[in-house]
């Protein structure tokens, strides 16, 4: 026959005290938990997804994009952009940003033309740069103008507006400038439409 321990009432106060106290604390702690935690909005990370993903859908670009070739000249030519957008009809035509187009002729002679930015047609060649359009020549020509158009194709590169720079024998302004191959020897560079030179012999 089994014994049976005695308990005293105040064993059986804490038995009963306990059994009401712990669930209340546990659900204090849960609750705690949950204040405390930091909340997680699911709209954070949407705006900058959003504007990426749209960006991209209604702007494709292309980023350093670069076009080389030879014109029927022989001159090489290199032209580059910080950024491309092709056309959403053609995509062989292109608007860019931060133009630079390197000619390098048969004759050994270099010329560097650096723009804000122009329209490219990868089709036909042809190419139309501007705002600030600066062109640099190996023979000490420095030429600024506003707009730069014409064929890669031929070497056939005018600029239909004023043009103001610096030569090997001083200030040049002009009324319009052509670039253009010279059967095939080499480029030349034309100053015409009223040519005003500030002559500054050499020191």
């Amino acid at each position: 026959m089994a014994s049976r321990v005695p308990t005293s009432p105040l064993h059986t106060r804490i038995v009963r005290l306990a059994t009401l106290v712990l669930p209340v604390l546990a659900l204090a702690l849960l609750s705690t938990l949950f204040l405390v935690a930091r909340r997680i909005n699911p709209d954070d990370a949407i705006p900058y997804a959003d504007v990426n993903v749209s960006e991209r859908a209604r702007d494709q670009q292309l980023t350093m994009p670069r076009f080389t070739g030879v014109s029927g000249g022989r001159t090489a030519f290199d032209l580059s952009a910080r950024v491309a957008r092709p056309d959403a009809t053609d995509p062989r035509r292109m608007s860019a940003e931060a133009l630079r187009l390197v000619l390098d002729d048969a004759g050994g002679g270099r010329a560097t033309v650096i723009s804000d930015g122009g329209d490219v047609d990868t089709a036909d060649r042809r190419i139309v740069l501007t705002g600030d359009v600066r062109v640099e020549t190996s023979t000490g020509f420095i030429v600024r103008t506003d707009r730069l158009e014409g064929s890669l194709a031929t070497l056939s590169i005018v600029s239909p507006g004023p043009v103001t720079g610096t030569g090997p024998l001083g200030e040049i302004r002009a009324g319009g400038m052509v670039l253009t191959d010279v059967d095939g020897a080499g480029g030349r560079l034309t100053f015409d439409n009223g040519v005003d030179l500030l002559y500054m012999p050499p020191s």
